[in-house]
């Protein structure tokens, strides 16, 4: 997260394209991780990016429905930095998705549980 948010202070377009992709590649290990934990197992023939935040979607823990949306709109706003030379709101869109992003951090206080804290996963992930 640290490199993300120092990539975002540069003011260009590389550096803020590179802070939100940093941004979701933080979050994509510690959800996976998460998930792992409650027995998430990768199945063949889909995008491990999808299957992943569907599992979070789909629990009935708030707190991981939450997650599920961040996570969501990271992937989305992180294909679009990288591959959308028209992406408009750049500027505007990182420093809430670095935000979105701080969520997972687990030495944080939030609303939603570390998310990388097996002990505070919900099992019904």
């Amino acid at each position: 997260m640290q490199l993300a948010r120092e990539l975002a202070k540069h003011g260009t377009d590389a550096g803020h394209r590179s802070a939100v992709s940093r941004a979701y590649y933080y979050v994509y290990p510690l959800a996976r991780s998460r998930a792992e934990c409650n027995g998430f197992v990768l199945l063949p023939g889909e995008g491990t990016h999808a299957q992943l935040w569907r599992v979070f979607k789909g629990s009935p823990d708030a707190n991981c429905q939450y997650l599920a949306t961040i996570g969501n709109r990271l992937k989305e706003k992180r294909v679009l930095a990288d591959y959308d030379a028209a992406y408009g709101r750049l500027h505007e869109d990182t420093s809430g998705l670095l935000a979105d992003a701080a969520t997972f951090d687990p030495a944080r206080e939030v609303a939603a549980p570390p998310a990388e804290s097996c002990q505070h996963a919900p099992v019904a992930l």
